[in-house]
This record gives structure tokens, C-alpha cells and sequence, in this order.
């Protein structure tokens, strides 16, 4: 095997990577039925929440008015979805927009106030590579390095303290099955800041603590990356993984630089493995794929009030998910599947 400093940067071969968060994925499934009304209804709804939904809600709004026009759907002037949950949490919102899982302190507070959870509605996925939106992680590491593919398991075992996928904690590369001279070589992980000002993680490191590490809390060696002036968090890790030959990091496809590589990823070490091409993104094989979600209170054993039932009708109705597919923020619509597994949350306790 050459010696590290030896081993000349790979030649970047991702083509234009700036065309990437230019890329549509996913055309609105042809067996999503049209919006069919169950009853003519009236009333107002109350949304709030993230900015990088609003134009979405607008679309969504206008489409519905034409077909129920006794409805109007509001939309305030918030830019988080934080402040859309605390509207929703205090009644002064009917539907907060979640471009991110909710956090757990989010969740807890909800619980403590009414005895059961919100209700999430899966809406659209995440993009494949929006820079500044809700996008799939890749998980990337030096070029020179000779891993080409991972598991979940793994990076718990990498990036968490409590390791509740069972493993062994890692912290040489020859535990991720590397030999020669690579095998006693540190890991250095890389990542986002664990926590805000506020308590709560970003939005990203929340899903990264939900889906990978379980509920478990980050390693306290992880390397965290902080927005700059010209230089955003996930820039920077992709920037210190290219820099560390031995660095591990996450960040969106669309970050992507000279000097790293992306690695396939399974849910397990048995597999199967997905590069995150983006038919495996839209259609949630690759694991670190994400999800858009409206929040509503819907206490159990009730029925949704007939405006709300109608509107979320149509959000994942063919109509709904064409809008979805002509936002700015190229979330990816809903197949038939993921629409019908939508539709039975709404319709579960109706």
C-alpha cells in the first residue's frame, strides 16, 4: 500500500456539482388520485412555520380555494419551524409546517400540555441536494481512503457516547475493516454543533440523533463545524474531511469537493448498500434520505375538523403533490405508496 503522503487526491469526478441542487427528482406519481371532495366545507386555517415552506402553503392554498373556496388558509409570517410548533402548541395555528423532525423538548412539552403527541403527516421527502433546504446526508471521508461503504450501525458506533445500536465504540479505522497502515489510524469525526443557544440541536444533527444514534447523544470528541462568514457548517466539514485523511463527516450531496468522496450506506453491516443515486432518495432506499411533514393537534378518538380533513386531502392528492414538485425547494413528491401511508394517518380515528 502507498504511504499516506504519498497517495495523490482522487480526481473529482462528480460532474458539475452545482447542477445538482438544480436537479428534479421525481415526476408526481400517475396513481396518485385527483382531489375528490367528501363535503363542501368552511372555515379558516391557521399555518405557520418554516420560511423555506411558504411559498409551498401559498401554492397549496391557491389550489385548494379554486376547488373549496369557502376555506382560507393563512399562512404567518414566520421564517422556523419552532415558532410555528410554539403557535401550534399555544393554539394560535391549526398546522405548523416541519421541514425538520420535531425536537424532543418539542415533543415533551406537547405531551405534558395535552397527554399525547402531535400528529405528523408526511407531506413530500426532502430534496436530494437543495443547498439550504431539507436535503439527503451523504457521509464522506478523505479520498484517499480506501472505505467505499458503511452501515448505520457503524456510524453509530462512530458518533455516539451511548451507542443504542449495540456496537462497540470505534475509533480506528481498522474496526471499519481497513488494514495495512490504515488500520491503527484515528477516526476523526467531524459534524455540526450538538446544541444551540436555545437547547435544541440543528435541524440536522436532530435527524442524525434520531435516525442513526436513536434518541443516544453525540461523543463528545466529535469534531463540531460552525457556520463562518462565506463558509456554512456543512461546507466546513466537507472542507476538513478533504484536509484530514483521516476524517469522517456528513453533509449534503450538493456540498461535495475535490478531496472526499461519499460513501455508500446500508441500514446494517448485512446490507444492502446505496450510493444515494436520486431514484434511491426519492424512493427512501438510501437510509440518510429525509422527509417534509405537517403538524396538527389531533386528539385521539376524534375526528379532524372537515376543512383541516379536506385540505390535507388535497396536499396529498395528485393536484397537492404537482405543487410539490414545482417548488423552489425541489422537495421530492410523494409516490402512491407514500401518499396512501400519508392518508391513513388522517383518516386513522375517522
Amino acid at each position: 500500500m502507498q504511504s499516506l503522503s504519498c497517495v495523490p487526491r482522487r480526481v473529482f469526478l462528480l460532474a458539475c456539482a452545482g447542477a445538482l441542487g438544480a436537479l428534479r427528482v421525481g415526476a408526481v406519481a400517475a396513481a396518485l388520485p385527483a382531489y375528490a371532495p367528501k363535503t363542501k366545507v368552511s372555515g379558516r386555517l391557521r399555518c405557520s412555520g418554516a420560511e423555506t415552506m411558504r411559498d409551498l402553503v401559498a401554492a397549496w392554498a391557491h389550489g385548494f380555494a379554486a376547488l373549496q373556496p369557502r376555506v382560507v388558509v393563512d399562512s404567518a409570517a414566520t421564517t422556523l419551524s419552532a415558532e410555528g410548533f410554539d403557535a401550534l402548541l399555544d393554539g394560535r395555528a391549526d398546522v405548523v409546517t416541519f421541514v425538520r423532525e420535531p425536537f424532543a423538548a418539542e415533543i415533551a412539552a406537547f405531551v405534558r400540555k395535552f397527554g399525547y403527541a402531535p400528529t405528523l403527516i408526511n407531506v413530500a421527502g426532502g430534496s436530494y441536494a437543495t443547498k439550504g433546504g431539507t436535503h439527503a446526508l451523504a457521509i464522506y471521508v478523505n479520498a484517499a481512503n480506501p472505505l467505499a461503504r458503511t452501515d448505520l450501525d457503524a456510524l453509530d458506533a462512530i458518533y455516539s457516547k451511548e451507542r443504542r445500536r449495540g456496537g462497540k465504540p470505534i475509533s480506528t479505522w481498522g474496526q471499519l475493516g481497513l488494514g495495512g497502515e490504515w488500520e491503527s489510524q484515528p477516526v476523526h469525526a467531524y459534524g455540526m454543533l450538538h446544541r444551540r443557544a436555545s437547547g435544541n440541536p440543528p435541524g440536522i444533527a436532530n435527524f442524525l440523533q434520531q435516525r442513526v444514534l436513536r434518541g443516544g447523544e453525540f461523543r463528545d470528541d466529535v469534531r463540531e463545524q460552525v457556520d463562518r462568514p462565506g463558509e456554512t457548517a456543512l461546507d466546513a466539514i466537507v472542507r476538513s474531511v478533504a484536509e484530514d485523511p483521516f476524517g469522517i463527516g456528513y453533509s449534503g450531496f450538493a456540498y461535495a469537493a475535490p478531496g472526499t468522496k461519499t460513501l455508500a450506506l446500508a441500514e446494517t453491516q448485512r446490507g444492502p448498500w446505496y450510493a444515494g443515486a436520486p431514484d434511491e432518495v426519492a424512493r427512501r432506499l438510501y437510509p440518510l434520505s429525509r422527509q417534509i411533514y405537517l403538524g396538527i393537534h389531533h386528539a385521539p378518538g376524534t375526528r379532524l375538523a372537515p376543512a383541516l380533513a379536506e385540505f390535507l386531502s388535497f396536499v396529498l392528492s395528485r393536484e397537492g403533490q404537482q405543487a410539490v414538485a414545482a417548488d423552489r425547494m425541489r422537495f421530492i413528491p410523494l409516490n402512491d405508496e407514500q401518499a396512501a401511508s400519508a392518508r391513513r394517518v388522517i383518516t386513522a380515528d375517522g
